[in-house]
């Protein structure tokens, strides 16, 4: 019986899940998990990108050689190129280090519908299977409302009712929104009644709009946040390992799996690190922390391009806005690149001047 990495970023695990959209359908749910250490776990590539400027988020998924049967796990017998997978399955994703979670914990990176599929051969040797994951059209662009709600009408109510009454509900994250909205100093009412028709998707980023807010769906929901709220959490902070070479640890708080240098950009920072689950988008919106030492300082154009200031100052304290997770389960990559903003507000005033133009 194979025994779990207790090695700090060592051992990697993971799990997938793609489960029928259909509750009563009589199609399994397809499991496909990693092994620890035995030969036989197959082999996933991921992309996952999670960004709070992107309307929608996305995923691919690929998984390799699966054209014979699953010889292990809950999934044992199946084979998965002849297994019916559907446009709107649903597709669980999970991945960590051996040594940080236990498996039936794993954090989940992505949770969303799958967009479509295809078969694809792209070396003489290797079959793969690859599932392109988007939001749902039916909760998003083939949607629609036709509905009329009351006047003196609080736009939480009004985003609520939009959720609600769509031909395909939409999820919300009822506490976050009216958390956001009721905070505001002038909660704006509808002065008289007004009828939904069309797109609810428009509606809810006309919400979104009129504040200045920040919208986005991940994978099964709207999620809104403000950005001149206070900021969610500190989840992580990050160093490069030691001078002398050593491995990759936490030590007092400090995570010590850069990759390269961070680099500073026109509003903050990038950068990448070991894969880390922990720091995902996500409302509030969550905190890093780089110290200025390790961050590679951004040249200044002389003359500045008209309308553009240099680069923000460095800071100890970055907003998470966008994390994207990489990872092959036999390859080198496994990690997550991180971009932080030194001031969201910013970044909001400037994406709506460039949308003026």
């Amino acid at each position: 019986m194979p025994v779990r990495s207790s090695t700090p970023f060592f051992g990697r695990a993971y799990s997938l899940t793609i489960s029928p959209k259909e509750k009563d359908s009589k199609r399994p749910t397809i499991v496909v998990t990693s092994d620890e250490f035995e030969p036989s776990a197959l082999r996933i590539t991921f992309d996952v990108a999670q960004y709070a400027f992107s309307a929608m988020w996305q995923a691919e998924i690929v998984i390799w050689n699966a054209d014979g049967e699953i010889t292990d796990g809950p999934s044992k017998g199946m084979n998965l190129y002849q297994a019916i997978i559907r446009e709107g399955d649903m597709v669980k994703l999970c991945a960590a280090y051996q040594a940080d979670y236990p498996p039936d914990k794993l954090p989940v990176i992505w949770e969303g519908p799958i967009f479509y599929t295809i078969q694809d051969r792209p070396e003489v040797t290797d079959r793969r299977l690859r599932i392109q994951c988007l939001i749902d059209r039916a909760m998003t662009t083939n949607n629609f409302i036709n509905e009329t709600i009351n006047p003196l009408t609080t736009q939480f109510d009004q985003a609520r009712f939009i959720a609600e009454k769509s031909l395909n509900k939409i999820s919300i994250d009822a506490r976050q929104v009216q958390t956001v909205l009721d905070n505001r100093r002038e909660n704006s009412k509808l002065p008289r009644a007004k009828t939904y028709f069309g797109n609810p998707h428009n509606y809810l980023t006309q919400i979104a709009d009129m504040n200045s807010f920040l919208s986005w769906f991940d994978g099964k929901k709207w999620n809104l946040d403000d950005a001149k709220a206070p900021i969610g959490k500190l989840v992580a902070t990050y160093a490069p390992v030691t001078p002398a070479g050593g491995m990759p640890v936490r030590m007092g708080g400090i995570t010590q799996t850069l990759i390269g240098q961070p680099q500073q950009t026109q509003l903050g920072v990038t950068f990448k690190v070991l894969l880390d689950p922990a720091v995902q988008v996500m409302a509030p919106l969550n905190q890093v922390r780089i110290p200025p030492q390790y961050v590679r300082q951004a040249p200044i154009a002389y003359p500045l391009p008209e309308g553009q200031g240099p680069p923000v100052p460095l800071v100890d304290n970055y907003v998470v806005v966008g994390v994207r997770f990489v990872g092959d389960t036999r390859g080198n990559a496994w990690y997550s690149e991180i971009t932080g903003l030194a001031n969201v507000l910013s970044a909001v005033q400037l994406l709506g001047e460039l949308q003026a133009h």
